[in-house]
């Protein structure tokens, strides 16, 4: 694929941004509405509206310019506490709410005396990332394909509102991006090994990169997907692009890193784009039967010096990019030294862990009694289905949960106990 010739088979409709139910036979489905902001005053911040089978929930992440998490939110709901439109955005979980039509959208999340109340208006138009629906791996129905994952995109926002942290209200103005997903099977399992996702304006561009390899059930084909918007359209798409990343100084037992270096050998498109790591963001680690996939928010300062169509472009931008990354499990590391050999052999013979998800520990009964002993009511609670498939570890760090450190290592000590 190459320039677009008809910018308005790619425009994305109201519809596209909205719920879109998938059959119950696709146990692993999933949907997220996604957004990530730079703001003036040095903070950040990153919401997600999400469900992933039976669980039903909200992420807020505020990172004050200091650079530390000043709010990690996250919240469950029931299903009678989800109400979706499916014929444009608008969300409503809990007393939470995302809703809103092209140009302008309105974000409202609370968790106790901290949230956000955000205005997020698009300055250039949205997109479906591949026509006709926006499917860019596999098939929505016909023929049918058992990995199917969709984007859709409104990668240029200028935003307006409020962050509230400790009850204390913070105004804030920025820019940021927002997209809509949605999939029949678990992502990071079953369609991608790794990913970086970048977002970069270089004068009346806007540039969209995807790039990495899919799983073994795609085949491991690479790919390196950009969208490039030339004022307020979309004005060029490729598939197979000439672009190349190149990450380094990432410090040891650590998955992110501190310098990225975007090279385009592209017909229009020549020179690099060097990212600097400014501020960690989020890190989400997600476990896996084979190894722990690592999704890294992180803000980098950008330096772009591209010749684009023939103008040069040399400029200095911050921008948060995502970087996903298998790491294996400690046990599949081979030349690992003595004493991690001997952490890794407790590890095995230890059957239950912080590290062990929380379904899996409620089907034990002396597991359960440990964790009835320091969270009551923990089994019989209508969330523990939805946080079934999180390690308590997970589960126990947002501060919702009401459990310290010193608690979580007591729970950690009695489980491995357990034979």
């Amino acid at each position: 694929m190459g320039k677009v010739f008809d910018p308005e088979l790619y425009r994305a409709s109201e519809k596209d941004f909205a719920r879109h139910p998938l059959p119950s036979y696709f146990v692993d489905k999933w949907e997220t509405w996604h957004t990530d902001a730079i703001y003036d005053n040095g903070y950040y911040s990153t919401i997600m509206f999400a469900t992933n089978g039976p669980v039903i929930m909200v992420e807020l992440h505020i990172i004050d310019p200091t650079g530390n998490p000043v709010v990690e939110s996250m919240q469950f709901f029931e299903p009678n506490e989800y109400k979706a439109s499916t014929e444009a955005l608008n969300i409503k979980m809990g007393e939470n709410f995302y809703r809103g039509k092209y140009p302008k959208y309105q974000l409202s999340v609370h968790d106790g005396n901290n949230g956000a109340e955000l205005f997020y208006e698009s300055t250039i138009e949205p997109i479906i990332t591949e026509i006709p629906d926006g499917v860019g791996l596999g098939h929505v129905s016909t023929p049918f394909m058992p990995v199917s994952v969709s984007w859709f995109l409104r990668p240029r926002n200028k935003i307006t509102g409020k962050l509230i942290v400790e009850g204390k209200e913070i105004p804030v103005t920025g820019m940021g991006f927002a997209d809509h997903q949605w999939g029949n099977s678990d992502y990071m399992k079953t369609a991608v090994r790794y990913f970086s996702w970048a977002n970069f304006p270089i004068g009346k561009h806007t540039l969209n990169l995807f790039e990495g390899q899919l799983n073994e059930t795609c085949g491991y084909r690479p790919y390196k997907w950009m969208w490039d918007w030339k004022g307020e359209k979309i004005y060029e798409y490729d598939r197979d692009c000439d672009f190349y990343v190149k990450v380094s100084d990432i410090e040891p037992g650590d998955t992110v890193p501190h310098k990225i270096l975007f090279i385009f050998e592209h017909s229009r498109i020549r020179g690099t784009i060097t990212c600097d790591l400014k501020t960690v963001i989020q890190k989400q680690p997600i476990e896996l039967e084979d190894r722990i996939f690592t999704i890294n928010r992180s803000s980098y300062n950008c330096h772009a010096k591209l010749k684009i169509d023939n103008e040069r472009f040399d400029t200095k931008f911050e921008r948060i990019i995502e970087i996903g990354y298998p790491v294996n499990k400690a046990e599949d590391i081979p030349e690992v030294e003595t004493e991690t050999i001997e952490i890794v052999a407790e590890e095995k013979t230890s059957k239950f862990s912080q590290n062990s998800k929380l379904g899996e520990l409620l089907k034990d009964p002396e597991a359960t009694a440990v964790l009835e002993r320091y969270v009551p009511g923990i089994s019989t609670s209508s969330q523990s289905k939805m946080g079934a498939n999180m390690a308590i570890k997970k589960i126990f760090s947002f501060p919702q949960a009401g459990v310290s450190k010193e608690k979580l290592a007591a729970i950690d000590e009695e489980l491995r106990a357990i034979k």
